[in-house]
Order: structure tokens, then sequence, then C-alpha cells
């Protein structure tokens, strides 16, 4: 069997053999890092295009609000007399709940008060609901214009568990703007 083996190889065959083993060398060491590196990279920009596209929804439906509460809107609840206004609030926030998917138990009108320059008119609600419905109606309060605050909040569970529903106590504020003249003192105190 040895004897069946030529002694010499045919020279083309090693010169073919040699740049073939010279060829596997550089395709498995040098040209597959390579690729592999330039593949992951692409599945790296891929990921980050979609996060980015993600982040561009996320910025846009955020500045919707925003563009909503410009400038052009105006941040004061509408109306002269306090009691006016306070219907009017007490209006929005029953819709405000009925949008919100809670139940409304109660709501009325509170003493408005002075903060600075501004008159502030309240109004009291007592609601019950799940806590997404709850917190689906304090983010609709908080976004509102005009601006509306929830100045306290009282929660209450009314069953056994962690899921069941809730009865919540709020005190939402709003500003009217003052009827006095922006340059006008009161009598007397010159």
């Amino acid at each position: 069997m040895i004897a069946a083996i030529p002694k010499r190889i045919p020279r083309g065959t090693s010169f073919l053999a040699f740049n073939i083993l010279v060829m596997l060398f550089i395709v498995m060491f040098l040209l597959t890092p390579v690729l592999g590196h330039f593949a992951s990279r692409s599945e790296e920009i891929s990921e980050s295009a979609a996060q980015l596209a993600h982040f561009r929804k996320l910025a846009r439906s955020a500045s919707i609000p925003a563009n909503r509460s410009s400038s052009a809107a105006d941040p004061f609840l509408p109306g002269t007399e306090e009691r006016v206004v306070s219907a009017d609030l007490q209006a929005g926030l029953k819709g405000i709940a009925a949008n919100a998917g809670v139940t409304l138990l109660g709501i009325r009108g509170q003493q408005g008060s002075r903060y600075q320059q501004l008159r502030m008119v309240a109004a009291s609600l007592e609601l019950e609901g799940s806590l997404a419905a709850v917190r689906d109606m304090i983010a609709a309060i908080d976004h509102q214009t005009p601006f509306l605050f929830v100045t306290s909040a009282s929660f209450r569970s009314i069953s056994e568990g962690e899921d069941g529903p809730i009865r919540v106590e709020l005190k939402v504020q709003g500003a009217m703007r003052d009827g006095r003249p922006s340059g006008a003192t009161e009598i007397g105190t010159q």
C-alpha cells in the first residue's frame, strides 16, 4: 500500500494546496471576525434606530398636550363671579370623571381663597373606582387648561385585597382672573 503512493507530489498540486491553505487562513482569521463585527454593529444600529423611533413618538405625544396648553390657551378659569366660576369648575370636573371611568359620589364647591394676586376657586369631590381610573382622572385634571391643581387627596380601599376599587376624596383648585384692573389699588391703602 505504501508503494502505491507516489514518491513525488507534482509541483502544481503543492502550489495549489498552499494557496488554498493561505486563502482559508485569510478567510478564517481575517475576514470572518471583520464580517462578524460589521454584522453585530448592524444589529446595534437597527436597535438604536428602533429606540430612536420610539423616543420620537414619545416626544411627539408629549409635545401635543404642551402645544394645547401654549400661550394661546388662557390659564385662568373664565368668568368674573366666583359662584359662576365654581359651577363651571364643578361641571368640568364631572365631565373629567365621566371620561376617566370613575363613579362620582359627590361634588361641592368650597370657599375660595386668595393666593398672592390670584383668586382661587375650589371644589371637593368624592369618587370611587379602580386605581387606574383614579390615576387617569388625576392625570386629566393635571393636564387641563385652564390649569387645575389637586391640593389634597385622601385614598381609602373599600374592599379586601390590592386590586379592588378605592374611594378618593380630592380638593381641586383653579385660579380665576381677578376682576380688578392691574393698576388698581384698594381704597384707603395710600
